[in-house]
């Protein structure tokens, strides 16, 4: 026995020995597959990252492949006037200190230079710097000997419209026109020099090399450069343009009531002169010849030329124009006028005469002309000397297909190539003010005859779009019509189908956000006069957590009006749209929100009460920020205007400072206002007028009643002095209770207080919610209730179907407790005609002597569940419960949360309320009153402007509340230790 004894033992021993090895190579076994998976799950997530990043980088690849094709487009260009620039170079270093007849004719373009310009080329920096390596320099100075670049006969004639010299200020840089030639026609200013005696005396630049420039011109369509590195970015306008190379001149000249504006268009007259005809021309009004030797009249202008007696019948548009050969359509660029705005002749006079005719005709714009037709007009526009007459153009589509053929037959789109990614990502993006604010920026950063143009075309289309009524033109009509003619194709070349029905869909897009922009917008690029400019500065990137929109970041008038301005273009419907309020929040904060008197309250005379209060923030994107706590009202401030909450929570003050609570052992609130909040939406199956957040004048008659019946027992029946009632911006008031007393109580205490002044119990699936019943005499809380009740109830019942139809009575008829009495009223309301006759049939039903006892209190039953005051009782039981600030923006309505003044409870009317951008637009249009003011008292310091805005008298009712509270230090209270 005792072997086999022993032989056990060491059996069991040798399995508890395997057992225990076996579950140790299991546990490692588990690890390791743990560590297996865990290290699966990273390298999965780490790939799905890379696999991100990868498709970003390709995205990148391919933005930054199409803008080195841009910049390559550029490099040729500027390498072609680099050409020209040596070439001439070589040719005066090579002819020495004469200059034979033959190549000064060739440089005669260049002695039309003013002496204003002289002067300014020896001061300004050079206009025409480009970007370019040394080595391109020296490669075409070792050519072979002999070999120039041909100027392409640059003493040819040119065009009889511009040539005029021009005058400017002294800082000004004049300008010169251009020739009808857009390619390689140069500009060089030329300065005295006493080295170079010739026949003609020519002034050239010793050795002058053409400067660097940090970057070209944005778009392709603008070969002519401008110099914008000098200026600071506070003063980059909507500014008159400095244009170069194959432009006309753009004189910037001083704003005077004759210089020509989109609003004088219409009001130009042609300066006419007499000419004797030698040659025989044709009248532009009558298309009659004019023989030898008979006189005509010529516009010195626009160069049109008729009859004497056919002078009334000319066109009463005087545009300056660039005339072109027959077949030689090139850039917008070279079509404009010499002076602002920069729109082609062609555009003004078919828009003009589709305007007098009037743009009620059905299918404008989208009914055809005849191309036959419409090709010759425009042939006439580009290479005729004056303007055709187009009155005698029966057909209007005539004109509407002329227009749309100027454009298509363009070398670049209206919106160049290089700008049109811009305006696609603008139409495509989400956020309606980041959409507003894309948009503004591609259209500044247009070159000059572009915006115009465009600016011009949108305020015309506009007015179709308005008697869409007659014309069946919609907007969106327009888009599809105009949309590819103003935005073009990706690339030309590409006959892909679905690429150009992509680009189609994008181009449609593109017009209807240009469409949507109001002429307001517009008329800032085509003032009448310069004073009328709106200032359009540039942007600045922010951080994300301090400034969402650059537009808000500002705070003087100007940058006031260009944010409501966007504003108002991105609102385009009535209501308050959620996703604004972001980008208005940093002005309200900064200029509006009462900061003074509200940190007083807070305080009540002890700084420490303020530090032990706690805050929550809540951040666009739904980010809700707890236990933020701040050591003085400055703090305070300043944390609010960098972190732009989109609401304020105000909770308890605790035992210590909430941002240090977790170095504390205990975490407590001490004190805290008694509150009380009153929604709408309570009364959702009572009220007809409005549901959910929706409220009207109506059912605020609930809201009047809960403050009249509440407010009395809060001062009478518990001795609350201070009390400070606040319209919740959407549906609600809340009522903050601020007496010493009412901060002190617990949460058993705040429940007896609720109970106390709640009668309506239950939740929405119970009918009644009253219950009296069982009291022999009512108690005076509900007696008080009762006589507001009756005062309200005849009102509601005029708006309300309570009693007008068999379904709503039978809701009431249903809290009677006796179904005799209520069958009979049934009947009794069949009878009868009027809401009032049936609720006097009620009355003079239950107060009859010998009705049933659970009948006794059916009438004030019935009125108080119709019009007591229901509460929130979880928001008030709790003294660790946050509710939102006065003077908050509710997000759904952009209104303020306003206190109101109980001395006129009856006169509050919420839809009176002032919203964000009212306030904006108010202050906004003070500053503009206040532009005549000195200047001392301009730059000091508002800390109240909202004493100048609707806003004052809601602040005047919270400071007369703050300044009756006590100053008192407020002990720390030490019971009702509730820990977190």
């Amino acid at each position: 026995m005792e072997k086999i004894f022993k032989y056990y033992v060491e059996l069991h021993t040798g399995k508890n020995n395997f057992l225990q090895l076996l579950e140790q190579n299991v546990v490692l076994f588990a690890q390791f597959t743990e560590d297996v998976i865990s290290r699966w799950s990273l390298i999965q997530h780490e790939n799905e990252s890379l696999s991100k990043l990868n498709k970003q980088y390709e995205q990148e690849a391919e933005k930054q492949r199409t803008k080195v094709k841009e910049l390559k487009a550029e490099l040729i260009e500027a390498r072609s006037q680099l050409a020209a620039l040596v070439a001439i170079r070589r040719m005066l270093r090579d002819d020495g200190s004469y200059i034979p007849e033959k190549s000064r004719k060739k440089l005669e373009f260049l002695t039309v230079k003013s002496s204003v310009e002289e002067r300014s080329v020896e001061s300004a920096p050079s206009e025409t710097g480009i970007d370019y390596d040394h080595t391109d320099d020296d490669s075409l100075d070792q050519r072979k000997a002999g070999r120039v670049v041909r100027m392409h006969n640059l003493d040819r004639k040119r065009s009889r419209s511009v040539g005029r010299e021009m005058t400017v200020d002294d800082d000004e840089l004049q300008l010169h026109n251009s020739p009808k030639r857009s390619k390689d026609d140069l500009e060089i200013g030329f300065i005295e020099s006493e080295k170079c005696p010739t026949k003609s005396t020519l002034n050239i630049p010793e050795a002058k090399r053409v400067g660097y420039r940090q970057s070209m011109n944005k778009s392709i369509s603008e070969p002519y450069l401008m110099e914008l590195r000098n200026l600071p970015m506070s003063t980059l306008q909507v500014m008159n343009p400095v244009l170069l190379k194959s432009q006309p001149t753009l004189a910037k000249t001083a704003v005077t009531a004759n210089t020509p504006t989109v609003d004088s268009i219409p009001t130009r007259t042609h300066f006419f002169t007499s000419k004797t005809v030698l040659k025989p021309e044709y009248c532009d009004v009558c298309e009659k010849r004019v023989t030898f030797g008979k006189l005509m009249l010529r516009c010195n202008k626009c160069k049109t030329q008729c009859h004497q007696e056919c002078r009334i019948g000319a066109v009463g548009l005087c545009v300056a124009r660039t005339p072109m050969g027959r077949h030689a359509y090139g850039k917008l660029s070279d079509y404009v006028p010499p002076q602002a705005p920069f729109i082609p002749h062609v555009v003004v006079h078919c828009i003009d005469e589709i305007e007098r005719r009037g743009v009620d005709v059905v299918g404008l714009y989208r009914v055809p002309g005849t191309e036959t037709h419409i090709l010759d007009l425009l042939a006439k526009f580009v290479s005729g000397k004056g303007v055709p007459n187009l009155k005698i153009i029966d057909d209007i589509n005539v004109l509407t297909g002329c227009l749309k053929k100027f454009f298509q037959q363009l070398k670049e789109p209206l919106i160049p190539l290089t700008s049109r990614q811009d305006f696609i990502n603008a139409a495509m993006e989400v956020d309606e003010l980041k959409k507003m604010d894309h948009v503004h920026q591609a259209i500044k950063e247009l070159p000059y005859p572009n915006r115009d143009t465009l600016s011009f075309l949108v305020m015309h289309l506009q007015k179709v779009a308005d008697a869409s009524v007659l014309n069946k033109m919609p907007k969106t009509n327009l888009a599809k019509v105009f949309g590819p003619t103003v935005l073009g194709f990706s690339d030309r070349q590409v006959q892909n189908v679905t690429q150009m029905i992509d680009d189609s869909l994008k181009s449609e897009l593109v017009m209807q956000l240009l469409l949507s922009l109001p002429q307001q917008y517009w008329k800032q690029y085509l003032p009448a006069n310069e004073q009328e400019r709106i200032v359009a500065k540039t942007t600045t990137t922010a951080p994300v957590n301090a400034r969402i929109i650059t537009t808000a970041n500002v705070v003087d008038g100007n940058d006031i009006q260009i944010f409501l301005l966007i504003m108002s273009t991105a609102k385009v419907a009535v209501e308050f749209e959620e996703s604004y309020l972001h980008g208005m929040l940093p002005l309200y904060y900064r200029k509006l929100f009462p900061f003074k008197p509200y940190i007083k309250w807070l305080r009540y005379g002890c700084d420490d009460y303020f530090r032990r209060r706690e805050f929550a923030f809540i951040l666009k994107g739904d980010i809700y920020l707890r236990y933020k706590s701040f050591d003085n009202g400055l703090c305070f401030e300043k944390e609010v205007i960098s972190s732009i909450p989109e609401k304020i929570d105000i909770g308890a003050v605790y035992n210590v400072e909430p941002k240090c609570r977790q170095n504390s052992e205990t975490f407590f609130p001490v004190e805290k206002e008694m509150v009380l909040d009153i929604d709408l939406s309570d009364y959702d199956e009572i009220r007809e007028c409005c549901k959910g957040g929706s409220i009207c004048k109506i059912c605020w008659h609930f809201i009047v009643a809960a403050i009249k019946v509440i407010d009395p027992i809060l001062l009478d029946d518990f001795g609350f002095e201070h009390r400070l009632w606040v319209y919740s911006g959407r549906r609600g008031v809340h009522c903050w209770v601020a007496d010493k007393e009412a901060r002190n109580m617990n949460n058993e205490e705040r429940s007896a207080v609720v109970e106390y002044i709640s009668v309506v119990v239950g939740g929405e699936g119970q009918k009644k919610k009253v219950f009296l019943n069982e009291e022999s005499v009512l108690h005076p809380v509900i007696q008080r209730g009762l006589v507001v009740a009756s005062n309200i109830f005849p009102v509601l019942l005029k708006e309300y179907s309570w009693l007008n139809s068999q379904e709503s009575w039978g809701a009431m008829l249903k809290l009677i407790p006796d179904k005799t009495i209520a069958d009979a009223l049934e009947s009794i309301f069949e009878k009868v005609d009027t809401a009032e006759e049936r609720w006097q049939a009620i009355k003079m039903a239950l107060s009859k002597p010998h009705i049933p006892d659970n009948c006794r209190f059916a009438v004030s039953e019935i009125l108080l569940q119709y019009t007591y005051p229901r509460l929130d009782m979880n928001v008030s039981k709790g003294i660790n419960h946050l509710l939102k600030s006065p003077f908050c923006i509710h997000p759904k309505t952009g209104k303020v949360c306003v206190p109101i003044d109980l001395e006129k409870v009856d006169e509050f009317d919420p839809t009176s309320v002032p919203a964000i951008d009212d306030l904006l637009k108010e202050l906004s249009e003070n500053d503009a009153g206040e532009e005549n003011k000195v200047d001392n008292e301009k730059k000091n310091r508002k800390p109240l402007d909202y004493n100048r805005t609707t806003l004052k008298p809601y602040v005047q009712i919270f400071e007369r509340f703050v300044n009756s509270l006590p100053k008192e230090d407020i002990p720390q209270r030490e019971q009702s230790q509730m820990e977190f």
